[in-house]
Parts: C-alpha cells; sequence; structure tokens
C-alpha cells in the first residue's frame, strides 16, 4: 500500500493524509487512517479509484444542504464507502449570513474566534463526528466544502489526541490556503460571489480564503484556559472515553 501526505487527486487539491506528523509518546501519526479534504465535487473515475484504493470506507460531509444540493459529494452511493451528511449549522450552510445579498466577512472577526464560537455552540456534532472517527473500520475521508475551517478543526482535534505537537498541528491547518490555491476559481462558483471584487475577479485577499497560524493558536489557547487540555473539551462534549482512546489508538498504535 502506497501512502501520500498530499493525495495526487486529479479534482481536488487539499485533499491529506494526516499520517506522519511526530507523536508525544514516542511515534509518528499512522497514515491510511484519516484523510482530511475539500468537498469531493465532480471526481474522476480515477480519483475515485484511488480513494477506493487508499481504503477508505467512510465519507463524512459537514456541508450544510443548499451545498450538497448544488455541489452533490462524488462519495455518495460509491459501493465500499459510507456516506455520512453530518452538517455542523444544522442543515444550514453557514451562521445567519445571507450570501446572496451580502459580503459575511463584513461580520467577520477572525478564524480563531469563529471557530471557538462554533465549537461552544456545537457541541452536539464535536461529539458525533469524533464519534463516527472511532467506529471507522479502516480509513476515514472527511470534508467540508475548502477543508480548512470545520475539517480543520475536526483535524486538530484528532492530532492533539495523538499527542501531536501545537506547531504541528498549527503547520497542518496553515497549509490547507497554499494547497488551495489551484482551485480558488472553482471554489468561488461554490461560494458565491462575495468572493470576487467589484469587477467580478476573485479576490485571492478574501478572509475567507485564509488560515493564518493565530487562528489555530488562538482556538488551542483557548481550549487549554478553559478546559485544560482537549480531552476534557471533548469530555464536555460528551464524547466517550472509549472513543477518545480509540482515535489514538488509531493514530498512533502499532
Amino acid at each position: 500500500m502506497r501512502y501520500y501526505k498530499r493525495l495526487p487527486l486529479e479534482k481536488m487539491s487539499n485533499c491529506r493524509d494526516l499520517g506522519g506528523y511526530p507523536s508525544k509518546y514516542g511515534t509518528q501519526t499512522n497514515y491510511g487512517v484519516f484523510v482530511r479534504s475539500e468537498a469531493p465535487v465532480e471526481l474522476s473515475e480515477s480519483d475515485i479509484q484511488l480513494l477506493k484504493d487508499y481504503k477508505i470506507t467512510k465519507s463524512l460531509d459537514f456541508r450544510g444542504d443548499s451545498d450538497i444540493s448544488l455541489f452533490p459529494s462524488s462519495l455518495r452511493n460509491i459501493e465500499g464507502i459510507k456516506y455520512l451528511h453530518l452538517p455542523m449549522f444544522g442543515r444550514a450552510d453557514a451562521a445567519g449570513f445571507n450570501i446572496d445579498t451580502e459580503d459575511p466577512a463584513k461580520y467577520f472577526s477572525g478564524w480563531g474566534k469563529s471557530y471557538i464560537q462554533w465549537i461552544e455552540i456545537y457541541k452536539c456534532w464535536v461529539r458525533d463526528v469524533m464519534h463516527e472517527l472511532a467506529i471507522t473500520d479502516s480509513a476515514c475521508q472527511f470534508n467540508c466544502n475548502a477543508g480548512k475551517d470545520r475539517t480543520g478543526i475536526i483535524s486538530a482535534f484528532a492530532l492533539s489526541l495523538a499527542g501531536v505537537d501545537i506547531n504541528d498541528i498549527v503547520f497542518d491547518y496553515c497549509i490547507s490556503r497554499t494547497m488551495l490555491k489551484p482551485r480558488f476559481a472553482e471554489l468561488s462558483r461554490q461560494w458565491g460571489d462575495y468572493l470576487k471584487d467589484r469587477k467580478g475577479r476573485l479576490n485571492i485577499n478574501h478572509p475567507f480564503l485564509f488560515t493564518p497560524p493565530d487562528a489555530m493558536e488562538q482556538f488551542f489557547k483557548y481550549i487549554n484556559k478553559e478546559y485544560k487540555n482537549t480531552e476534557n473539551f471533548l469530555y464536555s462534549c460528551e464524547v466517550s472515553d472509549s472513543d477518545i482512546i480509540t482515535i489514538r489508538q488509531k493514530l498512533i498504535g502499532s
């Protein structure tokens, strides 16, 4: 079995394995366990075959209803892959924004603050996602839209449970912007006109396209201050001790 840090897919550029990071437990995270990505939309047959060959047996989709309706996952109805819709924002696509008439960035106060608000509001979502990660028999792929925010939160929790250093977790988060650059134009088609400037061109400096290191640093500073560690926060979400141990073992066990 050949493993990759970034999976060489035709239609996705931000599909990455959480394997290969050093752990405080004296090993490194295992490849072929958890794969994070942007939405797997309009995948080629070779892309789907690569993911199946990668032993992915479950796909978790964190997007809302209209995103899925307009841009359905290519991993739905694929034999051997269990597709689950687990939206963070209930069934909606954004938290309180009318993206057809206004730019959500006008209300935006930074990703770090947003992530903190999300995990406190949507604790049941955190619980449900972590449980699905724990009970996956083989490799589990998960995604939101761009694969950087909701997906970044879950990736950070999993890596933290595996004893990965905060600097490596921040790196794993930040690299999404670089990986997504080839897909910015496509993402603007999916997200709406608010990513474009007055001349209709993609605004590559729009805050929604960034993954700044201070966002993830602020995120973990909050968790450590309010909950002491990731485990305690997950307990507050009613994630079971068994699921926490299982996720850790999946990532660093022999």
